[in-house]
């Protein structure tokens, strides 16, 4: 399932936890080029963001605000062109699914590639939660109008408080069962039970590609109604996860739609578990 002569997926990459620190410049490195974290004595691997293919640095730089991109020896192409490029092409090439931007920031940011979750991105995975309670309180505020009921949670009054924080819990337990989904199908895809250590660039994959949630905003300043316009974010949503986990596993659209389609069914089920035994409680 991955490409052949392409290097190995991050997740099946061997390495250990970095110390944070960068190693010293070697003797060999072009003066100016992007250092690369070593671990446990092994250089962490950057790749052509075109083709995949390993190279030894993503640029050289020779003054201040001068660099030359590197070319890639296999297709000829710079290896990363969104070096320099601002956070807002990153964004829109994202829109656009190009698999190339995936492998620059899960690939080539190696400080998306540790054992924890990186605290930028962790600020991003719990603006979505955040986020994600809206689009939960919206449904259940619809579902309810259709069905004739004043009330959020199984059709008994409780105070405003005690309805954010249960919709704000189902949120983060739908977001870990997401990401026990997408652990659980990638070790029996790629064979590999040692995954599991992987859980944080997982996470960061899941959590990069799921920007469609930021555009929930949009819902609250034109006040939209339509109950469709959610379900078109979480599309939005599985076609960009697909993307980013086929990049991650390095693995085909198709496999990578498996995963993200077994990961969602999964949550789902947790969803409605908790949903029940919970109904059971209140």
């Amino acid at each position: 399932m991955a490409k052949v002569g392409a290097p190995e997926s991050p997740l099946m990459a061997k390495s250990q936890p970095t110390s944070g620190r960068v190693s010293p410049q070697n003797t060999d490195t072009p003066q100016g080029s992007m250092q690369i974290p070593r671990t446990a004595g092994r250089k962490l691997k950057q790749v052509c963001i075109e083709c995949g293919h390993t190279v030894s640095s993503l640029f050289t730089e020779y003054g201040v605000g001068h660099i030359r991109l590197t070319q890639c020896t296999h297709c000829k192409s710079f290896a990363d062109k969104y070096v320099e490029h601002d956070v807002v092409i990153q964004f829109i090439d994202m829109l656009l699914h190009k698999p190339q931007v995936y492998r620059h920031l899960l690939i080539n940011k190696l400080e998306f590639r540790q054992q924890f979750i990186e605290r930028n991105v962790s600020k991003l995975g719990i603006l979505l939660v955040l986020f994600n309670v809206y689009i939960d309180w919206f449904r259940l505020e619809e579902g309810g109008r259709l069905r004739g009921q004043q009330e959020l949670l199984f059709g008994k009054q409780h105070s405003f408080g005690t309805q954010y924080l249960f919709i704000l819990l189902m949120s983060t337990v739908d977001a870990v069962a997401l990401l026990a989904g997408n652990l659980l199908a990638s070790i029996v895809l790629q064979r590999n039970i040692r995954l599991i250590k992987r859980w944080a660039m997982v996470s960061t994959a899941l959590i990069i590609s799921s920007f469609g949630k930021v555009l929930v905003i949009l819902l609250v300043i034109w006040d939209y109604h339509e109950v469709y316009y959610p379900w078109l974010l979480d599309f939005l949503q599985f076609t960009s996860q697909t993307t980013a986990i086929s990049v991650l596993l390095d693995t085909s659209v198709l496999w990578a739609g498996l995963v993200v389609t077994f990961s969602a069914a999964f949550k789902q089920l947790v969803h409605y578990a908790v949903i029940n035994i919970s109904s059971l409680l209140f």
